[in-house]
Formats: C-alpha cells, structure tokens, sequence
C-alpha cells in the first residue's frame, strides 16, 4: 500500500549561483511550490481521410508552464535578496525543486527570472508570491 507524502521536510526550493558548476543554496520561508508540466499544444491535421464527425492532430511545440510559490520574507537574506535583484535587472537565474532524498529523490533543475509580489497585512506577516516561468524546459532526473 502506497502511503501519501508530507511535503514538509521533503520538498525544498533551491537557487543557484556560480559558473561552470552552479552551487545550490536553500532559499528560507518557502510554504509551499506548484506547477511545472506544459502547457498542451496541437496541431490540427485534419484532412479529406479523416473519418466525417472527427479530426486528426499532431504534437506541436510546448511552452514549460510556471511554477508559483509563496514565502515568509527574511529581511537581508542572501537568496531572497538575489531573487530582488535578479527581478529588477531581468536576469535569469538558477532553480532547483527536489523531492525527497537518497536513491529515490529526484531534483527539477530550470532557469527562470524571478518574479515576486509582496502582501503585508497590517497583523499578519510579511510574505512574497513568487512565479517562476522557465526559459525551456526544466529537467526531472535523480539528485545529484
């Protein structure tokens, strides 16, 4: 019987830096991470051997969708801080998802600009929502 899985513990946002080999870093605060897949594309193909009351497609390309995550912000923290400047300057940046650890985690690696959007509720906490849009799409394989 296969059992459900807690997120907590066992999912973790990542950002990259350096050259050559790009070491990841934890970002801090993330509550949670959605999306990734693609959106769905095709090509109408339909022709005069289509049977009548049907149509024909053909794979077309597909665009990487967005992954969406919201985080508790940690004022002068190194990685939050470069998701900032990164969004101001329109550059691109590193990211990694994994999924649990050992011979069975997997990591999602993708290069996305960040996007964050702030939300301060007078007695609340101050959080950002993220999107995350990758430039091509991302890789699922075994941590490394």
């Amino acid at each position: 019987m296969t059992m459900a899985t807690l997120a907590q513990g066992f999912m973790h946002l990542l950002l990259g830096s350096g050259s050559g080999t790009i070491s990841y870093v934890n970002i801090p605060g993330v509550t949670n991470l959605n999306g990734g897949g693609f959106t769905p594309n095709k090509i109408d193909a339909t022709d005069f051997d289509t049977p009548p009351g049907t149509r024909e497609y053909i794979s077309g390309p597909r665009e990487p969708s967005p992954y969406t995550f919201d985080m508790h912000y940690e004022q002068g923290d190194t990685q939050q801080e470069a998701m900032f400047t990164a969004m101001a300057a329109n550059t691109p940046l590193p990211f990694k998802a994994t999924l649990g650890t050992g011979a069975s985690g997997k990591q999602i690696t993708f290069m996305a600009v960040p996007n964050l959007t702030l939300a301060a509720p007078v007695d609340g906490k101050v959080t950002y929502s993220g999107t995350l849009e990758p430039l091509a799409a991302p890789t699922r394989e075994a941590q490394d």
